[in-house]
């Protein structure tokens, strides 16, 4: 009797293990939804989750066409934008260099203000054919990054097995290194979804006639507060959706395909180096910015060649530095004053630092102290991480408006749509990294009697510095981005404003000079993040 007791309170407690990971979920949106019924009765700007509910099925009949337009446009942006980076990733693996070189200057791609962009892409180009560009360029980088670490993260001894049987490095590619690099991969292509709808609604923003970007112009025009929160409420569904159906594709496509080990951005080991006198260690850095930005000057000089239109739309460097160092450029500030382009362009500068940096510290540190929390507590992790995924997946054009609403036009409502867009990404990293600690040196902490505090102190966080910097080199860009989003959108103020009332005067070379100045601010923090990334790697072994 008492063994079958002990038999049926054993199958209990599987059960209940089973069924609580199960149940966290779902309870984790019952807590969200509840956060937003109570929000709804302290604020009218915030509408009940009822309400919106209704307003999606009273305009149940328009979602079709807009969703199709919508996702069209970020599929196709989707498609070219990561071949082209796959195709990039894979032409300049044997030449490691410029393999560097490529990754620093696709910085530029996730860096590029999308706002300033957007208005000479509409200019330019006609029908759908900005937001297509706007979506590739919005993931680019992610998945460059992501091929480029998968690519080089493996095993030695299958390379030499390989160029053993007399195979070539592109051999070494097909067989070896390409099928390593899937699961890297499925982590990039997964992270880049949400940000070619982004993509896709800004094109939609600056000139449509048809989208779920049209219809949120039209709803907070009318100021529908319903309606704007059923559309980002759709929006962010179909970004979620998007999220998590790249992993599902691959399982079902590819089962044998496994989970990536390693970090997005991170680099999995240290590549030897001999250690260098610090005049010449110096010299290589400045090489090296020198060498990156000659790329970018060339890029641009290129492609103002080559857009219709040239110089009356594409600024080009030339150009840009004739406008800024001529003392009779001035342009009209935003407090209504003249005052001369330079002067403008940089305390526009400074407030987009100040911004992009108070929500970069602030997503940084909840992004740690959150995955310190989930890596000690389990059942956190399936409350969080559904939260952590919606808001992920909510478009910044479609959050900022609402943001502004609840908190104001000000470095609040900045600070909140910063740690949005970079908290998700940095906690991964970092709870992927923590996990992947070494089993005996946790046990040797455990057997010599150390605290939690202590083992988190001295093992987890150390151990997790890499990943942590991986994710920097990534959230700087991402930070200036939704800053000047978020000044175009809501504080009027800033780079982002500036450049979008730049662009409506037609004054292309304030809005080029505001996109050089933003590329060499972020090439700088991301080598500078680079560096310390790769001496705390090169320390820790």
């Amino acid at each position: 009797m008492s063994t079958a007791t002990s038999v049926v309170d054993i199958g209990v407690r599987r059960r209940r293990r089973v069924s609580a990971p199960s149940l966290a979920p779902l309870l984790s949106v019952l807590i969200l939804v509840a956060i937003w019924q109570i929000g709804s009765l302290l604020t009218p700007l915030v509408p009940a989750p009822f309400a919106v509910l209704q307003q999606i099925g009273a305009d149940a009949a328009s979602y079709p066409a807009n969703i199709a337009q919508t996702m069209s446009t970020a599929g196709l942006g989707y498609l070219w934008g990561n071949g082209i980076a796959i195709v990039l990733a894979l032409l300049t693996l044997p030449f490691p260099r410029v393999q560097a070189v490529l990754e620093r200057v696709a910085v530029g791609a996730i860096a590029l203000p999308l706002i300033a962009v957007a208005p000479i892409l509409v200019i330019v180009f006609s029908d759908n054919v900005p937001g297509i560009i706007l979506s590739a360029q919005a993931v680019v980088f992610t998945t460059l990054v992501a091929v480029i670490l998968g690519l080089g993260n493996v095993d030695q001894s299958a390379l030499d097995l390989v160029h053993a049987a007399g195979g070539s490095s592109w051999t070494a590619i097909w067989k070896v290194r390409l099928p390593a690099a899937i699961p890297s991969l499925v982590v990039g292509l997964q992270i880049a979804a949400p940000s070619a709808i982004l993509g896709a609604i800004i094109g939609e923003y600056m000139g449509g006639s048809k989208g779920l970007g049209v219809a949120m112009i039209q709803a907070q025009g009318a100021f529908d507060v319903p309606r704007a929160w059923a559309l980002a409420l759709v929006t962010s569904a179909l970004a979620a959706i998007a999220f998590l159906a790249i992993p599902w594709i691959v399982r079902l496509t590819m089962p044998w395909v496994g989970h990536a080990n390693s970090t997005i951005a991170a680099r999995a080991t240290a590549r030897p180096s001999r250690r260098l006198r610090w005049p010449l260690a110096l010299g290589r850095v400045l090489l090296s910015v020198v060498g990156t930005i000659l790329v970018v000057v060339v890029a641009w000089w290129g492609l103002s060649a080559a857009v219709p239109g040239g110089e009356l739309v594409a600024k080009g460097p030339l150009s840009v530095i004739r406008y800024f160092t001529d003392p009779a450029s001035v342009i009209v500030s935003q407090s209504g004053q003249q005052q001369s382009s330079m002067d403008a362009l940089l305390a526009s500068l400074g407030q987009t630092a100040f911004d992009a940096g108070v929500g970069f510290l602030v997503g940084t540190v909840l992004s740690i102290l959150m995955a310190v929390i989930v890596h000690e507590f389990r059942t956190v992790e399936a409350l969080i991480m559904p939260v952590s995924i919606v808001l992920r997946s909510v478009p910044i054009v479609a959050a900022m408006p609402l943001l502004a609403l609840i908190f104001g036009r000000g470095i609040l409502a900045v600070t909140v749509l910063i740690t949005m867009m970079t908290f998700f990404p940095t906690l991964v990293n970092l709870l992927l990294a923590m996990r992947s600690a070494p089993r005996g040196a946790v046990d040797l902490f455990s057997a010599t009697g150390a605290t939690r505090a202590q083992r988190i102190r001295k093992l987890l966080i150390p151990y997790a510095l890499p990943a942590l910097l991986a994710s920097v080199k990534v959230a700087l860009p991402l930070s200036v981005g939704a800053a000047m989003v978020a000044e175009w959108l809501a504080t009027g103020t800033g780079l982002g404003a500036a450049m979008t009332v730049a662009a409506t005067m037609s004054d292309y070379d304030f809005v080029w000079g505001g996109v050089a100045a933003v590329l060499l601010i972020s090439l700088f923090l991301y080598q500078l993040a680079g560096y310390a990334e790769r001496k705390i790697a090169a320390r820790l072994g």
